[in-house]
């Protein structure tokens, strides 16, 4: 068979935080997951793009990006290949937005697929410092 072209959308299901009810997500105002942060990042998004708390509408001075939620752990041992760089990108684009935001990533391994991610990381880890 003859074909011009493929399209392969396989789509993908987010992980359902609130399953993980230790981390707080739908309890405590502040605790957001990856996409509803990239809403407050967003320009068009609530904010307007200033980094704010939804509990009260200050500026956080420390944001922690909690890595392998629902994965990577006793009952998946999956990885998604996409957070570690997500929220990377997110901890730079906060800093970005307020340069007094303190951004820490807890993670298991950082996980950097693809040309420049490594170098991407690495920018990032100095900045910080």
């Amino acid at each position: 068979m003859k074909v011009g072209s493929l399209i392969l959308a396989p789509g993908y299901d987010v992980y359902d935080a609130h399953l993980s009810q230790e981390y707080g997500l739908g309890r405590y105002a502040n605790v957001v997951n990856a996409l509803q942060f990239e809403r407050i990042l967003s320009a068009s998004g609530p904010t307007m793009g200033h980094v704010e708390r939804p509990s009260d509408k200050r500026a956080p001075r420390r944001i922690a990006f909690l890595q392998c939620v629902g994965s990577r752990d006793q009952n998946h041992a999956y990885c998604s290949a996409v957070c570690c760089m997500y929220a990377t990108k997110e901890a730079i684009i906060a800093r970005e937005h307020d340069r007094e935001i303190e951004p820490t990533i807890f993670f298991i391994d950082i996980r950097a697929y693809g040309k420049g991610f490594d170098a991407y990381f690495e920018r990032a880890r100095k900045e910080q410092a």
